[in-house]
Formats: structure tokens, sequence, C-alpha cells
């Protein structure tokens, strides 16, 4: 697309007047973005990625290094892990980076992205290849324009026109039911130039290098850090975690920044920023104090963390066996009208005893207690179906039995979690053995 703003038209400018590369910049990518590589084949020939060589191993050498150590080149000297080689061409390879340097150009932040490029011939020196295919520019309020070249692609190639001229263009993510297409322009995986330089308003604000380390976009880095003054309190005390996590949720505005301020006064670092904002929600939660640090900057944040979550959730578990058995109150009458007749069946063994469900309520209570749907998936109003409970003398539940009272068979016998328990067997031939009993219920 074509400049139309004046930042836009302003960029391109300025992009025209970008020095070249310097030689250790160029040089770069080829000593470190690449493996020393030694390709082998069964047969005995390793073929350097350096220099092309070919070499003739003997095969118990050849195997003794195969992962785990290493083959010299007689010819370049190189030191080549040794990688098998299975592709359809034996005679070339190709090997493809995106490598970025970040640097300032005239009050911006400019980060230059090239695809570089190893080539190798069999028998030839490797030969590498480096084009400037998109840049990002990002004044110093925090505004970005990106510079890019043409390119085609679909969810089965992807081609740089390296040829054609920078133009504006966009962050590009798309998705849909059937394929995804990464953002073109994203550099978060990209191999970077170790040497960073940037603004002076930049460094003023936090910059440091560590943030390349948060596996977050750069960009998005640079761009908070000259626009959000929250973003640039959280990197100079050191909040690195919750810094990331306000990235990542795209959340620029902080919540608890009270208790936020309460930590960098105590010097209290927070390592995980997702566990420590959820505990802070349940604090709320409980309404306790967020404004005392003995609350806010716990010792072992995990383990209060899981304390007040197993309590919330003894709450909630709780409220919700109130809110099912309000529920299963209107479905008693009904229930007592279709399964009354087998109320007070009680099928007795010397350590096992089968009895049914005698309510809605224990249907709720059942479920809770075996951790399965029995009451989610409305048994109680299947009209064919007799759900009993399986419990040893001392009243521990066993198993929940579904006998389908049209056939008279057994559909399921399960345990906790539908886990089939010690006396599976035992339930399912006891309630058999009493079919007669139950066909008497149904005839009377």
């Amino acid at each position: 697309m074509k400049p139309k703003t004046k930042l836009q038209k302003q960029v391109v400018e300025l992009s025209n007047q970008l020095p070249p590369l310097t030689e250790a910049q160029r040089a770069y990518p080829y000593k470190s973005l690449f493996k020393n590589t030694g390709y082998y084949w069964k047969k005995g020939e390793v073929w350097c990625q350096c220099c092309g060589y070919v070499d003739e191993v003997l095969k118990p050498s050849l195997a003794v290094s195969i992962g785990v150590g290493t083959h010299i080149c007689p010819q370049c000297g190189e030191s080549l892990v040794l990688e098998h080689w299975n592709q359809s061409n034996r005679r070339y390879s190709n090997e493809k980076r995106i490598y970025s340097i970040i640097q300032p150009y005239k009050g911006w932040m400019v980060i230059r992205s090239f695809d570089v490029q190893r080539n190798n011939t069999k028998g030839s020196a490797a030969e590498f290849f480096i084009s400037e295919i998109y840049q990002d520019w990002i004044s110093e309020d925090g505004k970005e324009v990106i510079l890019g070249k043409q390119y085609t692609r679909s969810p089965f190639h992807f081609t740089w026109n390296y040829d054609s001229e920078m133009d504006v263009k966009f962050h590009n993510h798309k998705a849909s039911g059937y394929y995804e297409m990464q953002d073109v322009f994203d550099v978060s995986d990209n191999y970077f130039y170790p040497v960073v330089r940037v603004t002076p308003i930049l460094k003023r604000n936090g910059w440091t290098n560590k943030l390349l380390k948060l596996r977050v976009s750069v960009i998005d880095v640079i761009r908070q850090l000259l626009s959000n003054p929250v973003a640039e309190t959280m990197v100079k005390t050191g909040q690195l975690s919750v810094f990331r996590y306000m990235l990542l949720k795209g959340q620029y505005t902080i919540p608890y920044v009270h208790a936020l301020n309460i930590c960098n006064r105590n010097g209290y670092i927070i390592d995980d920023a997702s566990i420590w904002f959820d505990y802070m929600d349940m604090l709320a939660y409980f309404n306790m104090d967020t404004h005392n640090a003995r609350y806010v900057c716990p010792q072992d944040l995990k383990a209060e963390h899981d304390k007040l979550m197993k309590r919330k959730r003894r709450i909630e578990n709780k409220r919700k066996l109130e809110e099912r058995l309000k529920e299963a109150a209107q479905w008693e009458e009904e229930y007592k009208k279709e399964k009354g007749r087998f109320f007070g069946l009680c099928i007795n063994a010397e350590d096992i005893v089968i009895t049914v469900l005698q309510s809605v309520s224990e249907f709720v209570e059942e479920a809770e207690i075996m951790h399965h749907c029995v009451y989610s998936n409305q048994y109680f109003k299947k009209k064919d179906s007799l759900i009993l409970s399986a419990k040893n003398k001392e009243g521990k539940h066993l198993e929940t039995v579904e006998l389908n009272l049209a056939t008279m068979q057994v559909v399921q016998s399960r345990g906790v979690c539908n886990k089939n328990t010690e006396y599976h067997n035992r339930i399912i031939g006891l309630v058999k053995q009493n079919i007669g009993l139950i066909r008497q219920k149904v005839a009377s």
C-alpha cells in the first residue's frame, strides 16, 4: 500500500536513508544461526554443510558418532553434528532463518528483519544469501508503521518477492475453521543480533536486554514502554512477570495497583503474575485486606493460592449443592409417583447393602459423593431406569447401579468417577439374583 498519512510518508523517506549493515551485522547470522551439520547416509557418506566435502566413513565409526559425538571434516576442520539425510534431493540443501536487528534511527526505534539462507550443493562450499524483507518503525509516542516487500502465501506455501520495493504493510494474522495464517510481521520468533541499541527515551523508560527473553513480541514491549507509564513502572521495579502478563492479556491497565505498590515498597518480586492476580481475586472474594503486606506478599505464593482455592471450592460446591437440592424439590412428587412402589426395596449380603434411591435429593447426594452424572443427566426422569445405591455395612458408597425395568438387565454399575470397584461383579450378581423381587414390585 502506498503511504497515505504524514507518519507513513515520513517513515518511507527515513527508510531510504538507513545505513547499510556493518560487517559484524552481516557476518553474525552466517556464523551463529546455522549449526555445523554433517548429513550422513547409511552407506557411510558424511556431507559437510560448511564446505560441501563428502567424506567416506567406516560404518562402525559412523554408528558410534551418531547421536553421541561429532565428526571432524577432514577438509575444513569443522566439528560437525551428524544428522540423517533422507531427502529425495541428495545433492542440494537449503536452510532459512529470519534475522532481526534492533537499532535507533533519528528518534525512531527500528527493527529490521532479513531473510537469511544457507544453500549447500554437494561438493561445493556453502553459499549464503541475505535480503531485507520488512521493517518495523516505532515513534517516540509508541505509534507503529510497517514497511515490507511483496509476498505470496497460502495455507501451503510462502514466498517473498526479494526484488520488490518496500511499501506500507499491516499486521495480518488470520484464522478460520480450516487453517490459521501467522502474522508475517510478528518478530517474536526471529533470531536477534545480540548488540541492541535504543533511543535515549526508550533507555530512560527502562529498556533492558532482559526484555528480549520474555517470550513476547518485542514490538509490543517497545510500544508499551514508550506510551504506557504503568509498563514503565513495572519494568523499572523489576516486575517483569507482571509486565509480560500485561502484554499477553492485552490488558494495559493493571488491577490491584495499590497491592503492586505494596510489593514494590517491600521489595517483593512477583515470579508468576498469573497466579498472583488469581490469588488477589480470591483475597477480594473472601474480603481479606489487599492493603496488608502480610497477604499481598506471601512467602510461598503457590501454597497460599492453593489454600484459598480449596477454601473457595468448598464454598462453591456447598452453594451448588444447595441449589441442586432446591431444584430437586420440584421433581420429588413426580419421582415418587413413578418409582414409589420400589421404595423400601433392600438387597442384603454379608458386606453389601443395595437400596433404591428414594428421593431426587438422594440423586443429588449420590452424584456429589460418587462424582458422576446420575443427577446432572436426570436419571430420575427416565421411566425405564431404576437407580440403586450399593454400600458396605459401614454405609460407605461403593457403586451406583442402573437397572432397565423393561428388559430387567443391569445397564451399568459405576463407582467413584465412573471407575469399577473390587465389588463390581458381586454387586451386579446380587442385583441379578434378586430380579424376581424387583418384578414383584413392578407388578404391585
